[in-house]
Protein backbone atom coordinates (compact mmCIF):
# COMPACT_ATOMS: atom_id res chain seq x y z
CA UNK A 1 0.00 0.00 0.00
CA UNK A 2 2.68 1.86 0.82
CA UNK A 3 4.86 1.39 -2.75
CA UNK A 4 1.40 2.44 -4.43
CA UNK A 5 0.91 6.24 -2.24
CA UNK A 6 4.42 6.78 -2.94
CA UNK A 7 4.05 5.59 -7.05
CA UNK A 8 1.09 7.87 -7.07
CA UNK A 9 2.93 10.71 -5.29
CA UNK A 10 6.07 10.63 -7.73
CA UNK A 11 3.78 10.43 -10.51
CA UNK A 12 1.67 13.21 -9.65
CA UNK A 13 5.07 15.14 -8.66
CA UNK A 14 6.12 14.81 -11.91
CA UNK A 15 2.66 15.45 -13.86
CA UNK A 16 2.46 18.68 -11.92
CA UNK A 17 5.26 20.08 -12.60
CA UNK A 18 5.35 19.48 -16.04
CA UNK A 19 2.08 20.28 -16.67
CA UNK A 20 2.99 23.67 -18.42
CA UNK A 21 6.02 21.99 -20.72
CA UNK A 22 3.41 21.99 -23.69
CA UNK A 23 1.37 24.61 -23.14
CA UNK A 24 0.77 27.43 -25.81
CA UNK A 25 3.66 30.39 -25.60
CA UNK A 26 3.09 33.48 -27.43
CA UNK A 27 6.97 34.61 -27.93
CA UNK A 28 5.35 37.79 -30.62
CA UNK A 29 1.90 39.67 -30.25
CA UNK A 30 3.48 42.86 -31.69
CA UNK A 31 1.43 44.97 -29.07
CA UNK A 32 3.89 47.82 -28.93
CA UNK A 33 7.27 47.85 -30.57
CA UNK A 34 9.27 46.04 -32.91
CA UNK A 35 12.71 46.74 -31.88
CA UNK A 36 14.19 43.32 -32.08
CA UNK A 37 12.08 42.53 -35.14
CA UNK A 38 13.75 44.11 -38.87
CA UNK A 39 14.67 43.69 -42.46
CA UNK A 40 18.08 43.08 -42.33
CA UNK A 41 20.58 45.33 -44.68
CA UNK A 42 21.04 42.37 -47.32
CA UNK A 43 17.36 42.57 -48.07
CA UNK A 44 17.98 45.95 -49.56
CA UNK A 45 21.41 45.14 -51.34
CA UNK A 46 19.62 42.25 -53.63
CA UNK A 47 17.02 42.75 -56.16
CA UNK A 48 14.84 39.91 -55.39
CA UNK A 49 14.30 41.29 -51.87
CA UNK A 50 11.28 43.55 -52.06
CA UNK A 51 10.34 44.40 -48.57
CA UNK A 52 10.18 48.04 -48.45
CA UNK A 53 9.29 48.79 -44.80
CA UNK A 54 7.76 47.42 -41.47
CA UNK A 55 5.99 48.79 -38.72
CA UNK A 56 3.51 48.34 -36.12
CA UNK A 57 -0.22 48.30 -37.54
CA UNK A 58 -3.51 48.41 -35.96
CA UNK A 59 -5.28 47.62 -38.83
CA UNK A 60 -5.63 43.76 -38.26
CA UNK A 61 -4.69 41.66 -35.70
CA UNK A 62 -5.10 38.40 -34.66
CA UNK A 63 -4.50 38.43 -31.09
CA UNK A 64 -4.50 41.57 -29.49
CA UNK A 65 -4.87 44.93 -30.84
CA UNK A 66 -1.99 44.82 -33.42
CA UNK A 67 0.56 43.50 -35.67
CA UNK A 68 3.54 43.57 -37.97
CA UNK A 69 3.16 45.01 -41.13
CA UNK A 70 5.66 44.38 -43.46
CA UNK A 71 4.90 46.45 -46.97
CA UNK A 72 6.43 44.57 -50.27
CA UNK A 73 6.14 44.88 -53.85
CA UNK A 74 6.25 42.17 -56.05
CA UNK A 75 6.82 42.81 -59.53
CA UNK A 76 5.87 39.22 -61.18
CA UNK A 77 7.97 37.56 -63.52
CA UNK A 78 10.68 36.09 -61.18
CA UNK A 79 10.84 34.73 -57.74
CA UNK A 80 10.69 37.41 -55.43
CA UNK A 81 10.74 37.66 -51.89
CA UNK A 82 10.20 39.52 -48.54
CA UNK A 83 11.97 38.75 -45.72
CA UNK A 84 12.02 39.88 -41.89
CA UNK A 85 13.92 38.52 -38.91
CA UNK A 86 14.80 38.98 -35.05
CA UNK A 87 17.74 37.43 -33.44
CA UNK A 88 17.51 36.81 -30.22
CA UNK A 89 18.79 33.66 -28.08
CA UNK A 90 15.87 31.09 -28.17
CA UNK A 91 15.85 27.84 -26.18
CA UNK A 92 12.55 26.02 -27.98
CA UNK A 93 13.52 22.40 -26.11
CA UNK A 94 10.43 22.12 -23.81
CA UNK A 95 7.68 22.81 -27.39
CA UNK A 96 6.73 20.81 -30.28
CA UNK A 97 5.09 23.08 -32.69
CA UNK A 98 6.23 27.16 -33.62
CA UNK A 99 3.25 28.83 -34.99
CA UNK A 100 2.15 32.42 -36.95
CA UNK A 101 -0.76 33.76 -38.35
CA UNK A 102 -0.15 35.62 -41.55
CA UNK A 103 -3.37 38.33 -43.38
CA UNK A 104 -3.26 38.83 -47.03
CA UNK A 105 -5.69 41.72 -47.48
CA UNK A 106 -9.01 40.79 -49.65
CA UNK A 107 -7.70 42.77 -52.75
CA UNK A 108 -4.02 40.81 -52.57
CA UNK A 109 -3.94 38.22 -55.26
CA UNK A 110 -3.77 34.40 -54.67
CA UNK A 111 0.01 32.87 -54.94
CA UNK A 112 2.05 34.56 -52.01
CA UNK A 113 3.54 31.84 -49.85
CA UNK A 114 5.15 31.53 -46.55
CA UNK A 115 8.06 29.78 -44.82
CA UNK A 116 9.75 30.19 -41.25
CA UNK A 117 13.51 30.16 -41.43
CA UNK A 118 15.50 29.92 -38.52
CA UNK A 119 19.49 30.67 -37.80
CA UNK A 120 20.89 27.82 -35.64
CA UNK A 121 24.00 26.44 -33.18
CA UNK A 122 27.25 28.12 -33.12
CA UNK A 123 28.15 28.42 -37.06
CA UNK A 124 24.95 30.33 -37.45
CA UNK A 125 23.20 27.98 -39.91
CA UNK A 126 19.99 29.31 -42.30
CA UNK A 127 17.60 26.31 -42.19
CA UNK A 128 14.74 26.85 -44.38
CA UNK A 129 11.18 25.34 -43.58
CA UNK A 130 10.76 22.48 -46.05
CA UNK A 131 7.48 23.19 -47.23
CA UNK A 132 5.22 26.92 -48.15
CA UNK A 133 2.08 27.85 -46.75
CA UNK A 134 -0.12 29.21 -48.93
CA UNK A 135 -1.86 32.61 -48.32
CA UNK A 136 -5.97 33.39 -48.68
CA UNK A 137 -6.41 37.10 -49.33
CA UNK A 138 -9.16 38.16 -46.41
CA UNK A 139 -7.93 35.40 -44.45
CA UNK A 140 -5.65 34.75 -41.56
CA UNK A 141 -3.34 31.82 -42.58
CA UNK A 142 -1.86 29.99 -39.91
CA UNK A 143 2.03 28.70 -40.59
CA UNK A 144 2.95 26.09 -38.33
CA UNK A 145 6.23 23.43 -37.95
CA UNK A 146 6.87 20.73 -35.83
CA UNK A 147 10.14 21.38 -33.77
CA UNK A 148 10.19 17.70 -32.40
CA UNK A 149 13.35 15.71 -32.84
CA UNK A 150 12.98 13.92 -36.09
CA UNK A 151 10.94 16.67 -37.85
CA UNK A 152 11.27 17.07 -41.29
CA UNK A 153 9.65 19.76 -41.46
CA UNK A 154 13.13 21.62 -42.25
CA UNK A 155 15.24 21.35 -45.01
CA UNK A 156 18.91 19.34 -44.88
CA UNK A 157 18.72 19.05 -41.51
CA UNK A 158 18.27 17.06 -38.63
CA UNK A 159 15.98 18.43 -35.57
CA UNK A 160 17.57 17.45 -32.45
CA UNK A 161 17.60 18.95 -29.12
CA UNK A 162 20.66 20.37 -29.95
CA UNK A 163 19.14 22.31 -32.76
CA UNK A 164 16.34 23.47 -30.38
CA UNK A 165 18.29 24.83 -27.57
CA UNK A 166 20.50 27.08 -29.98
CA UNK A 167 18.32 29.10 -32.30
CA UNK A 168 19.48 32.15 -32.55
CA UNK A 169 17.12 33.59 -35.15
CA UNK A 170 13.67 33.59 -36.61
CA UNK A 171 13.04 34.67 -39.69
CA UNK A 172 9.46 34.88 -42.12
CA UNK A 173 10.02 34.64 -45.43
CA UNK A 174 6.86 35.70 -47.78
CA UNK A 175 7.53 34.72 -51.58
CA UNK A 176 5.94 35.18 -54.67
CA UNK A 177 7.38 32.54 -57.67
CA UNK A 178 6.93 34.47 -60.73
CA UNK A 179 2.86 35.82 -59.87
CA UNK A 180 1.35 37.41 -58.06
CA UNK A 181 1.86 40.88 -58.91
CA UNK A 182 1.36 42.50 -56.06
CA UNK A 183 2.00 45.90 -53.95
CA UNK A 184 0.48 46.47 -50.07
CA UNK A 185 0.94 45.14 -46.98
CA UNK A 186 1.06 41.50 -45.00
CA UNK A 187 0.27 41.79 -41.68
CA UNK A 188 2.00 38.99 -39.42
CA UNK A 189 0.65 38.03 -35.74
CA UNK A 190 0.71 35.52 -33.15
CA UNK A 191 4.07 34.32 -33.27
CA UNK A 192 3.88 31.32 -30.63
CA UNK A 193 5.03 28.33 -29.77
CA UNK A 194 3.26 25.21 -28.40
Amino acid sequence: MRLRICLLLVVSFFLFTNAGLCQEKLIFGFEEDVPSWEIPDWCFEKEEYVAESMAISNKFAKEGNASLELMANFPGKKWTATYAEVQQFFDWTLYKTISADIYLPVDAPFGLRARFILTVGEDWKWIEMARLAKLVPGEWTTISADLRPGSTDWRRTEVTDEFRSDVRKLGMRLESDMKPVYSGPIYIDNVRLD
